[in-house]
């Protein structure tokens, strides 16, 4: 298969599916600067609910109702199946596209998001290459591909 030269991914990705809640911080079109935790507590933010695709070193893939602006800040909640811990992350919108028929009732938008921050913690910095695995990995596929496997293995029957 001949490489698509459109294709812009730096880093494998990992196909998941996994729940994913969202907020948007502040309306992308606003530009006056508001303290979040003012405005969060006179505005509730309205949280939106999609899954995940595919996660990547730095990245992750999403499915949802909500069209969002490229350069959108997102507040992201990953709740893993059978797991009762909770995944923060800080994103910014990369892309946002309708995959579902134009004239169809509920619009479903793909969206594309560089993850900044995991559990306050900066992915940029914790990337590296696994020479184990030969594979680039960061504290985000860990948090998520790490704490999914372990999921699952608790839910596997135990063999005897």
């Amino acid at each position: 298969m001949t490489p698509d030269p459109q294709d812009k991914r730096l880093h494998e990705r990992f196909d998941t599916t996994v729940q994913v809640h969202f907020t948007l911080p502040y309306d992308f079109r606003t530009e006056v600067d508001f303290t979040l935790e003012r405005e969060r507590s006179v505005h509730p933010l309205p949280k939106h609910i999609g899954f995940s695709r595919n996660i990547s070193v730095k990245g992750l893939c999403f499915e949802s109702d909500q069209k969002i602006e490229p350069g959108q800040s997102l507040w992201l909640e990953l709740h893993l199946p059978h797991d009762q811990n909770v995944i923060y992350m800080q994103a910014e919108s990369r892309w946002s596209d309708l995959i579902s028929p134009p004239e169809a009732d509920r619009k479903t938008f793909l969206t594309g998001a560089e993850v900044k921050l995991v559990d306050g913690e900066q992915v940029d910095t914790t990337v590296y290459f696994d020479e184990k695995y030969h594979v680039m990995w960061s504290q985000l596929l860990e948090r998520v591909l790490g704490g999914f496997a372990k999921a699952c293995k608790k839910r596997s029957p135990e063999r005897s």
